[in-house]
């Protein structure tokens, strides 16, 4: 079944229910069906058709999820852009895949102000939502008066171009089809339990995957309502919860930390909450406790990657493991690789990989590194993991980015694991850095919390870590910083802290 029939079972059965809310505004699912409807006549009027690629550039708006759903009806794919992206990014982009329309909200106008001339393939630039004064070309004004049937859309026909953050290179366009992004609603609508009466809050950025594949989709499709947070900011998260009283969500680690540590926090906030998630970056054990004692909910955290969003979760109404990215969900088959390409034990490292009809089809335009990624039908996320004796999976960080100290194998994110243990330490960051005797030293970032009287110093701090790991794997250097690098989608941006790394080891 393509996306085209995404709210079927909301207009049979409650029309009039609100669909997506924003700000103040109310859009029920009569309206955004119709709504969709009109944009899909005005891509048709602008001779947008099956196939042809669609930028939006919007900051999280109802628009958006209207846009969407329009591609999807006239067989277009979407191609949502990084709303923090500037003009050279955009251009890349739209370059990349051709893009033959640029829809943009007023505020991020002036951005795109010189990209038609540099992307040849650009139809026409359309202002969409919180237009300036005197703008020109605005949505609105395109004729949606045409009539007859919208083309025919099968599931395979691709859906959506999702373009990755590349902290390392140029971003590679991530292809979902109309039956794969379907499958990840069904699939988390199965596991969450997902029913008509959930009100869920899309709280991240509605152009990555998260929030559009794994909030909005799954909640229109099972018939449920979408809040669309207008920026990432604990106080606007807050008054959400109070107002519209989600009963899910799912946060980057540093939202919900801001959260919680809000002096507004308080219980009775989160009371309507069955189920937060969690992912994109790590958790520190503090977290987890602060939410607990704020929310009295167990947080569940989450394995997820643009290429098969949301892989595993720790299952909302089963046993939650702190630290662990819980179970794979339905319609996911998940298995870590050994080094001799066969299944690892119960416990053993190896690469975490993928199946099933949520992952992507490949990188648009891009057949070397699609061949690259997929490995006898099962995508290879480059990811290091172990699963647990009751299968549940532990993330240890990028492949790439495990340090060979000495010609021993260490992983970051075990050793952050037991760094962010120590109760002064809000957050630490690892990496390694060349060395010409032991080939790589093991470089430790850390963020400490504010306001203690007595922090520690790198001596015990390293005292502390030898207490847990061999002693290989203790860091051979500390830094401390006021707040760890972050890249445009919120998380860890290891390429900076490379950098830091490499400059402070060869000084």
């Amino acid at each position: 079944m393509p996306l085209t029939r995404l709210l079927d079972r909301a207009l049979q059965d409650s029309p009039d229910k609100p669909a997506v809310v924003f700000r103040n505004a109310v859009t029920t699912y009569r309206e955004l069906d119709e709504g969709s409807d009109r944009s899909a006549r005005r891509l048709l009027a602008l001779g947008i058709g099956h196939g042809d690629r669609v930028a939006i550039f919007m900051r999280n708006r109802e628009a958006f999820v209207e846009l969407y759903l329009a591609c999807f009806r006239v067989g277009a794919i979407a191609v949502p852009l990084n709303h923090r992206f500037q003009a050279d990014e955009v251009v890349f982009a739209i370059t990349h895949c051709d893009a033959a329309l640029l829809v943009v909200d007023g505020p991020l106008l002036p951005v795109v102000a010189g990209v038609p001339e540099r992307a040849p393939s650009l139809k026409g630039v359309y202002v969409y939502g919180d237009e300036p004064e005197g703008a020109e070309n605005r949505w609105k004004d395109v004729p949606a008066d045409g009539a007859g049937d919208l083309p025919q859309v099968s599931d395979d026909d691709p859906a959506m171009i999702l373009y990755t953050s590349g902290s390392t290179g140029r971003p590679k366009g991530v292809t979902h089809t109309h039956g794969s992004i379907l499958a990840t609603a069904v699939g988390r609508g199965v596991t969450q339990q997902l029913t008509a009466d959930d009100i869920s809050l899309a709280a991240t950025a509605i152009c990555h995957a998260g929030a559009s594949v794994g909030v909005a989709f799954p909640t229109l499709h099972a018939g449920g309502t979408v809040v669309v947070l207008e920026d990432s900011d604990p106080d606007l998260f807050l008054e959400a919860l109070r107002r519209w009283r989600p009963t899910r969500t799912v946060l980057l680690p540093t939202q919900l930390l801001d959260a919680v540590d809000s002096p507004g926090a308080a219980p009775a906030d989160f009371a309507s909450l069955r189920e937060v998630e969690c992912g994109g970056d790590q958790i520190s054990p503090d977290l987890y406790e602060r939410f607990a004692e704020v929310a009295q909910l167990q947080l569940n955290q989450l394995y997820g990657l643009t290429e098969c969003e949301c892989a595993t979760l720790n299952p909302p109404f089963g046993l939650i493991k702190r630290g662990s990215m819980g179970l794979p969900r339905e319609g996911v088959q998940l298995r870590i690789a050994g080094d001799d390409g066969g299944d690892a034990a119960a416990g053993e490292a190896g690469e975490i990989q993928l199946r099933g009809p949520s992952v992507m089809i490949g990188y648009w335009d891009d057949p070397e590194h699609t061949a690259a990624t997929f490995a006898d039908g099962w995508l290879r996320t480059g990811d290091l993991g172990t699963r647990d004796e009751d299968g549940y999976l532990h993330f240890h960080g990028r492949i790439k980015e495990v340090i060979i100290r000495g010609g021993s194998n260490i992983a970051p994110g075990e050793v952050e694991d037991v760094i962010d243990e120590h109760p002064d330490v809000e957050l630490s960051g690892v990496v390694g850095t060349p060395d010409e005797r032991l080939g790589a030293i093991v470089h430790a970032f850390v963020e400490l919390k504010r306001g203690r009287a007595h922090p520690p110093t790198a001596d015990e701090l390293a005292a502390f870590a030898r207490q847990h790991l061999a002693a290989y794997k203790v860091p051979d250097r500390w830094t401390f910083v006021g707040s760890l690098p972050r890249n445009a989608v919120g998380k860890i941006d290891r390429h900076a802290l490379h950098q830091q790394a490499a400059e402070l080891d060869s000084a």
